[in-house]
């Protein structure tokens, strides 16, 4: 009998990827993972699935993996650490949790903290991708923040909470293909931040300086 594996793959580049996820997927028979992973790791001629390419909604995948770990070496490759907004939540709900194995990895939060050479031990950690929480709230901790986004929560939207709530002082650092060779990180203030369009998702820290 086998564990289901989900890997980090970490921010994108394979230079941040860790040794044992890279053991992980060479284990694996099955690979599910995004389309854009594939750039980043090696697949042979081993079975791929894959996830959010809208072929097959990922309940139906989950329901698979549920019905075929035990017999299949199956490894769920995601983005950053699997513990962080990822994965590895919804798949405990289809497999449990013992028969799990979570390889862990290198967030895009932690990552982008360590590119600005900022400490990040006492940021708070939220995202903003498909859900709402409450960045003023969580900023007023400790001052700093980083945030996942969305098309619809990004730089703009949060300098215009910021500005709304008095953080007019605060610096935006957003963190477009981090990691990959387009890799852009721009600094801004909440007002330039206002008018500032990513070119896709990004991720974005909030500090003083």
């Amino acid at each position: 009998m086998y564990p289901l594996k989900v890997v980090s793959l970490g921010p994108g580049n394979p230079d941040y990827m860790l040794p044992a996820a890279t053991k992980a997927i060479a284990w694996a028979d099955v690979i599910l993972c995004g389309k854009r992973h594939l750039e980043s790791i090696a697949v042979g001629n081993r079975e791929v699935i894959l996830i959010g390419s809208g072929q097959r909604p990922l309940a139906e995948i989950m329901a698979w993996v549920k019905s075929a770990y035990k017999t299949r070496r199956i490894a769920m490759v995601v983005s950053g650490d699997c513990g962080f907004y990822s994965l590895l939540s919804y798949a405990r709900r289809f497999v449990p949790p013992e028969a799990i194995e979570a390889v862990p990895g290198v967030s895009s939060l932690q990552y982008f903290f360590a590119k600005l050479g900022m400490p990040w031990q006492d940021a708070q950690l939220m995202s903003l991708h498909g859900r709402q929480q409450d960045l003023i709230a969580r900023l007023s901790l400790t001052g700093t923040v980083g945030v996942l986004t969305d098309g619809e929560h990004n730089a703009a939207y949060i300098a215009a909470l910021l500005k709304a709530h008095g953080y007019d002082d605060k610096w935006i650092y957003v963190g477009e293909e981090l990691s990959y060779p387009e890799e852009r990180i721009t600094k801004l203030s909440v007002e330039d931040a206002l008018t500032f369009q990513e070119d896709g998702l990004s991720v974005v820290i909030v500090a003083d300086e």
